[in-house]
């Protein structure tokens, strides 16, 4: 017994010692306390604010978190590579960086938890990608939003190897991709790509909402089989629906379509279920089979869904590769915005549906013309009154849900709110929910409960513009105040005769209108020139400018024709009549000092303008500027 004691003091000694915490403050100490930790050790930020930080962490069971979650911003040109097993990345927020084409996050490293995590207004390739090589990460209660760059890359990348990932994304937010919607390629979550369709991914995204993001009309790209999407809320999408894009055997159930472009769209694959959800206010279609020759649909099955106040289901009928054994079961179609179906193909089997509202179909047996008597409960939603003829009205004969190795996921027993069905099939009643119920009818995923559990209500910073030359600046949205990450759109509108020449300040580039993303207390510094070669020697209308020394290397001084005005504005040109110096100046005893240090050696031209009118002060000189 003594010696048994005595294995265990000292194995508990040898973890408590190889649990080291390293706090760190600089990319410098974190590389420090790279080298030196070891499975079990963590990492910890202290609290800040951190430009052009690469972690890439290759260390198994590390933990690299913030000392308080949300308190540790990066930006810049940071990022992250995960290339370990058992790591946790936690806490952070990735804020108005600008990346170029490289990605935020990409892991490598199998049984990984992203956790915690808001990536904000980044300049990037992905947000997130995790590689083939990964198996079972969790990315949970992260914030995905508002990419600067706009096109031809998605947020959050899974692809899939030889071997399934069972990856799972639950409880995150993705909110404000702008775009115009169609192939943009800014789809808030792909898993797979088209070459990985025959491959087997079973990666679960659940419990998610997806709120403005319309870079793309794919709000999730399914690319790889036996995918599961569930419990998950889809608002205010305007350009954008859940895509079955390309592989087998999708999983769809649980989730809440509102007030988006469409539902659901299935493009390719067979056995797909799509079961127990809620559609309503979609304004193009709730669900969408297409007619597609790559790789025709076969064996869909659609059953217990509520699809009320939408544009049509489409059938995709139309063309030479119509979906074929499509089966609609004990499904509620209600008050539609115009038809219910359109484009049917004539081979559909029905069993068990109620409608109420025009059909745009015959009326096919399996089909009942019946009022479901809905009643809207105290969220808003609409779930089955006490005289509703759903009740118990479900019928059999339709395919069962399958079985995928490996993954876990609700089948008919439960409605859409998890309530027990009945086992027997005369007693389940059709449509999403069950009557009665113990929980009302409303979306799992809300703003509330997804994402960070931080906020960054806190952390508010105000916009100010500054003007070289002429012109003025407006943005939008125009408000005193902003939060962290928030996107504005800059403008800048040039006074009669000046042209737009640059941004400057905490700002680089010529892009007009230019978007950023707020980090910090702004000023904005629109740069206006005005567009005219310099005039030929001896036009001048006022006399001669005075330089001296010239030649010079760095400063000179010039001397004023008399009566010149109080503020002149000055321009150097190139002998190509380019501007490579603007500014204006306040005359001080009848001259000006100018640092031309910026400048390379070169001949240049020197005007100056009455900074009031425009108006010609003197004629031009000559400037010869040599560098040692």
């Amino acid at each position: 017994m003594r010696i048994a004691a005595l294995l265990v003091i000292l194995l508990v000694a040898e973890v408590t010692l190889a649990q080291t915490r390293y706090d760190v403050s600089s990319l410098s100490e974190f590389k420090s306390a790279l080298d030196d930790a070891v499975d079990g050790d963590s990492i910890v930020w202290k609290s800040g604010r951190y430009e052009d930080v690469f972690m890439d962490i290759k260390v198994a069971g590390l933990v690299v978190t913030a000392e308080s979650y949300g308190s540790v911003i990066f930006t810049g040109a940071s990022k992250v590579e995960i290339d370990a097993d058992k790591v946790v990345l936690s806490g952070f927020q990735f804020v108005g960086g600008d990346i170029g084409t490289d990605d935020v996050i990409r892991n490598w490293g199998s049984d990984v938890l992203i956790t915690q995590i808001n990536i904000l207004g980044y300049t990037s390739f992905k947000y997130l990608i995790v590689d083939e090589d990964s198996r079972r990460t969790t990315i949970s209660y992260c914030n995905f939003e508002n990419r600067i760059t706009l096109a031809d890359q998605n947020i959050l990348s899974i692809l899939v190897d030889n071997e399934p990932g069972y990856h799972k994304i639950q409880y995150c937010s993705f909110r404000n991709f702008r775009g115009s919607g169609g192939d943009m390629g800014v789809e808030p979550i792909r898993i797979g790509v088209s070459t990985q369709a025959h491959l087997d991914s079973r990666t679960i995204v659940e419990y998610c909402y997806f709120e403005n993001c319309d870079g793309d009309g794919e709000l999730i790209s399914n690319k790889a089989a036996q995918n599961v999407f569930r419990y998950n809320t889809f608002e205010n999408n305007s350009k954008g629906e859940l895509v079955l894009r390309h592989g087998d055997e999708a999983i769809v159930y649980g989730n809440f379509f509102l007030n988006n472009m469409g539902g659901v769209r299935v493009r390719e694959g067979q056995n797909h279920f799509i079961y127990n959800n809620y559609f309503s206010g979609l304004t193009s279609r709730a669900i969408y089979l297409q007619n597609e020759s790559s790789d025709p649909l076969d064996s869909i099955h659609i059953y217990f869904n509520t699809i009320v106040d939408s544009e049509e289901v489409k059938l995709g009928g139309s063309g030479s590769y119509p979906p074929q054994h499509v089966v609609f079961a004990n499904n509620i179609f209600a008050n539609p915005r115009d038809v219910i179906f359109d484009d049917p193909s004539g081979d559909e089997v029905w069993l068990g549906n109620i409608s109420s509202g025009t059909l745009g179909i015959d009326r096919p047996s399996g089909m009942s013309d019946l009022d479901p008597k809905l009643i809207e409960n105290g969220e808003g939603f609409l779930q089955l009154s006490s005289e509703s003829p759903a009740i118990d009205a479900a019928v059999s004969g339709f395919p069962p849900i399958p079985v995928i190795d490996g993954l876990e996921f609700d089948d008919l027993r439960l409605d859409i709110m998890q309530q027990t069905r009945p086992d027997e099939i005369d007693q389940k009643d059709a449509g999403a929910s069950e009557f009665p119920h113990a929980v009302d009818v409303q979306p799992y995923a809300t703003t509330s409960n997804t994402g960070p559990g931080y906020s960054n209500v806190e952390a508010i910073f105000s916009l100010a513009s500054s003007i070289i030359g002429e012109g003025s600046v407006m943005w939008s949205p125009e408000k005193e105040t902003y939060h962290l990450g928030e996107i504005i759109t800059l403008t800048a509108t040039p006074a009669d005769g000046y042209q737009f020449s640059k941004w400057g300040g905490d700002l680089d580039g010529t892009d007009n209108p230019m978007m950023i993303s707020i980090t910090e207390d702004m000023n904005v510094i629109a740069e206006f020139a005005w567009p005219v070669t310099p005039p030929p020697l001896g036009t001048g209308n006022k006399g001669a400018i005075e330089i001296f020394p010239n030649p010079t290397s760095h400063h000179v001084r010039l001397a004023l024709p008399t009566g010149s005005p109080s503020q002149l504005s000055i321009f150097i040109y190139d002998v190509e009549g380019k501007i490579r110096l603007s500014q204006k100046m306040r005359v001080v005893q009848d001259h000006l000092e100018v640092d031309v240090s910026i400048l390379p050696t070169g001949v240049y031209f020197l005007t100056l303008q009455n900074a009031g009118n425009g108006e010609a002060v003197a004629e031009a000189a000559v400037l010869r500027l040599v560098k040692n």
